[in-house]
């Protein structure tokens, strides 16, 4: 399993500018290495025997294809347009509240949780972008040894684990603040005259315009291989990723949704340079059913644009540890 292309926690703290030539530059590679994986894989026609990390798939399991699903197949078939189809089968097991209460007192603690972030009800074989989710039907609570949660997990409808190679453990985290303290305080004792509140509400508009258009371009614009991603759930910490892995996990849940509402809450200022938002977003899932997940979202001002730094989801309202330095 290749290992992904991480900068690591120091070389982020030493970003303090990225060109606009060197987003382009990433929105171009990234997008072909997607593009170009999956046409090499291929996807199957009709239902596969066994899934991409080998598990079998048993006869009666049904292949979903979205282009054929009337409640996504609109976002579906614009991302196939850009992207191909995607190459990488998974098998999803339907499984009740009690194999999850087992997995809660065997000590899992999300055990219970797991069941209600569960969105399957029968065998189902899905293709993706990503070709590096694992996937264990035997599995049934929010914990594998060795293994972390996919991005998305919460959404319940990618698989729920990435191999353990894709990503790194870093907790302690890192805030960019301007070099010289002058600036720091002008902002502040000026009400804030000099926070770039324009950027930063245009940044977060255009990633709630990515998740109701399925269009992930304008997530893109705020992405850049000069910074990781660090991924939380519940509002704490679990591991950092490449921006590629989050861009073909993003695009996955672009093609396997549709956002039907995002709002944010007010902003939190974490420092000058760095602004952070909590929100709810309204999803269905390829049955039709309506689906609320909560979302917060970390930007970075680095020279002219926002660059997303963290996300993080949750079955519930996000409680985090952020203050803002205005206040």
């Amino acid at each position: 399993m290749p290992e992904a292309r991480f900068r690591g926690p120091e070389a982020d703290r030493s970003v303090r500018l990225v060109p606009r030539e060197e987003r382009q530059r990433f929105e171009g590679r990234v997008r072909s290495w997607v593009r170009d994986e999956n046409v090499r894989r291929g996807m199957p026609e009709t239902r596969p025997g066994q899934d991409a990390i080998g598990n079998l798939v048993p006869r009666d399991a049904r292949f979903l294809d979205r282009r054929n699903v009337t409640n996504i197949n609109i976002h579906y078939t614009q991302i196939v347009n850009n992207f191909g189809r995607p190459g990488h089968s998974y098998l999803f097991t339907p499984r009740g509240a009690g194999d999850y209460w087992n997995g809660y007192w065997d000590g899992y603690a999300d055990g219970y949780g797991a069941w209600h972030r569960h969105r399957h009800h029968s065998l189902i074989v899905i293709n993706f972008y990503y070709p590096f989710y694992f996937s264990d039907p035997y599995f049934f609570a929010f914990y594998y040894e060795g293994y972390y949660p996919a991005a998305y997990t919460y959404f319940g409808w990618s698989p729920s684990w990435i191999y353990p190679s894709r990503v790194y453990y870093a907790p302690a985290e890192y805030y960019y603040t301007p070099v010289t303290p002058y600036r720091y305080y002008q902002g502040y004792y000026q009400g804030g005259s000099d926070l770039d509140y324009a950027g930063a509400e245009q940044a977060i508009g255009d990633i709630r315009q990515a998740w109701i258009n399925a269009d992930i371009g304008p997530i893109a614009s705020h992405l850049t291989d000069k910074l990781d991603i660090r991924v939380y759930f519940d509002g704490e910490y679990s591991y950092t990723t490449s921006t590629d892995d989050f861009y073909a996990m993003t695009l996955d849940t672009l093609a396997t949704t549709q956002t039907a509402a995002m709002d944010f809450d007010e902003p939190i200022w974490v420092t000058s340079n760095e602004v952070f938002y909590t929100g709810r977003q309204v999803f269905y899932d390829p049955d039709g059913a309506r689906h609320t997940v909560y979302v917060s979202f970390r930007l970075r001002h680095l020279g002219a644009d926002w660059y997303l730094v963290a996300i993080g989801t949750s079955n519930d309202p996000i409680q985090h540890q952020y203050r803002d330095f205005r206040n």
